[in-house]
């Protein structure tokens, strides 16, 4: 049971990872070609936060018979949780303040709890 659930979480993590990757690369396209600023920018990121974790709390939520929204929450909070861990695998660039890395955590889980809703 465990090791199907683990599983199952791994797939959405997986998911909703492929959809930060194809978000981000839509987004440098079109900061590449239109250049239309920083707001844009932080506007894209927010949005692939909210995409990547809704489509991993809709498949969770879908793969889940009961407390569908609170496996999307969990769903959205190991998100978040990844890209921690891989923003601190990288090199040092500019600190951002605590309260961006608050509001993306709520964006994420907030998203996978609506996917998980609706799943």
């Amino acid at each position: 049971m465990i090791g199907n659930i683990l599983f199952r979480m791994i797939k959405a993590l997986i998911i909703a990872g492929l959809a930060t990757v194809l978000s981000l690369a839509v987004l440098s396209l079109v900061m590449y070609r239109l250049n239309p600023g920083e707001k844009v920018l932080s506007l894209g990121i927010i949005l692939t936060y909210i995409v990547s974790g809704f489509l991993g709390g809709l498949y969770m939520g879908h793969k889940m018979d009961r407390r569908k929204f609170l496996w999307g929450m969990g769903t959205g909070l190991c998100y978040f949780l990844v890209l921690c861990v891989l923003s601190a695998c990288l090199p040092a660039g500019e600190i951002t303040d605590g309260g961006a890395v608050i509001r993306a955590a709520c964006f994420c889980i907030f998203a996978g709890c609506v996917g998980g809703m609706l799943g």
